[in-house]
């Protein structure tokens, strides 16, 4: 338990980082409004262009203005959601010293302990052990850092940190579905985050940074849960996701990237081991794609055999065909030789 000194002192400082944030906040929106200004002084000038195009018959300029203004246009709508956010942003009073000293105290309620560390101007709480579809999480801590706190608007001031850490197979630095490298992704809940923190409710706070840990929500997770654990390749041994294991119905084993081909024939996937190389065209297909010469008894891949025969048979076999055709024509020639007649030889014979 924190003593009362101790969390006096916090709020204290809590407090001066609420002011900073206020003007920090004014300040993210001029930026936005600068920003928001470009842009549509870079369509005024586009727009001018487009005219001076058309003057000019110049229609492929044209063209490429209007190109540019979709592009330009894509932006838009994210500057405009970000000024309308800093604007819209209920602006209530500065919380007095008692009411951020009755917020800490809630907290040590709420979680059964408080870490104040007023050297790093970082408050924490511990949460309960977590465990998602059967897959233990452990507790996290979530630390909320005062010195980070003027970053609201462009950064998380605060660290999601697994105590008990077990990441998924695929990526260490992804402790939940929802954190990585300490930092925690929000989804729909970011607005409410950040309205918590601007009006100094940390209680609030991090009991919606701890209702995102203990659900899962399988739209947008870094990595799933059902891939959580990953997939070994039976091979290399490489853990990888599911979705990049490929399975050998060969050998019925499931196997990387690295360690799995592809039929250049059928398209199907086999792995390494059970392809084979077709002699001929050096391909890798699968053994369902394999098939023996009936001349030469060889292995051919289907698409270099012609008729059950491989090219090589098949040269050999037209080779074969041509020396038979040009002996047949030979002994045709020995066998009716010409025998030339002459007027003279018509003569003594008649004679």
């Amino acid at each position: 338990m924190e003593d009362k000194k101790n969390l006096i002192r916090m709020a204290d400082k809590i407090q001066e980082e609420l002011i900073r944030l206020k003007h920090s906040r004014y300040l993210e929106l001029m930026r936005q409004l600068t920003t928001f200004s470009g842009q549509l002084q870079e369509l005024t000038a586009k727009s001018r262009k487009m005219g001076a195009s058309l003057a000019n018959g110049w229609f492929s300029a044209a063209e490429r203005c209007c190109k540019g203004v979709s592009t330009q246009l894509s932006d838009i709508p994210h500057s405009v959601s970000r000024i309308r956010q800093l604007t819209n942003a209920p602006q209530k009073e500065l919380p007095k010293l008692s009411s951020l000293v009755d917020e800490l105290n809630q907290v040590q309620q709420e979680f059964g302990s408080l870490e104040l560390d007023n050297a790093e101007s970082t408050i924490s709480v511990i949460t309960e052990s977590i465990t998602l579809d059967d897959i233990y999480l452990g507790p996290f801590k979530i630390q909320l850092e005062l010195k980070n706190f003027s970053e609201l608007y462009t950064a998380n001031p605060y660290c999601v940190i697994a105590l008990e850490p077990n990441p998924a197979a695929t990526d260490e630095e992804v402790t939940h579905p929802h954190v990585s490298g300490n930092k925690l992704c929000e989804g729909d809940g970011c607005v409410t985050i950040r309205a918590s923190l601007e009006q100094g409710r940390l209680c609030d706070f991090f009991t919606m940074v701890r209702s995102i840990l203990t659900t899962y929500n399988p739209d947008s997770p870094y990595v799933s849960l059902d891939d959580w654990s990953g997939e070994p390749c039976y091979d290399c041994g490489y853990v990888t996701s599911r979705d990049d294991t490929y399975y050998c119905s060969y050998c019925d084993h499931e196997f990387c990237s690295q360690c799995s081909t592809y039929c250049r024939c059928c398209d199907g996937s086999c792995c390494v081991g059970c392809a084979e190389q077709c002699p001929h065209c050096e391909e890798q297909v699968c053994m369902n794609c394999m098939q023996e010469c009936v001349e030469c008894n060889s292995s051919y891949c289907s698409s270099c055999l012609e008729e059950n025969v491989c090219p090589n048979c098949k040269e050999e076999m037209e080779k074969d065909n041509e020396e038979q055709e040009s002996k047949i024509s030979e002994t045709k020639q020995n066998s009716n030789p010409s025998q030339p007649e002459t007027g003279e030889t018509q003569i003594k014979l008649a004679s």
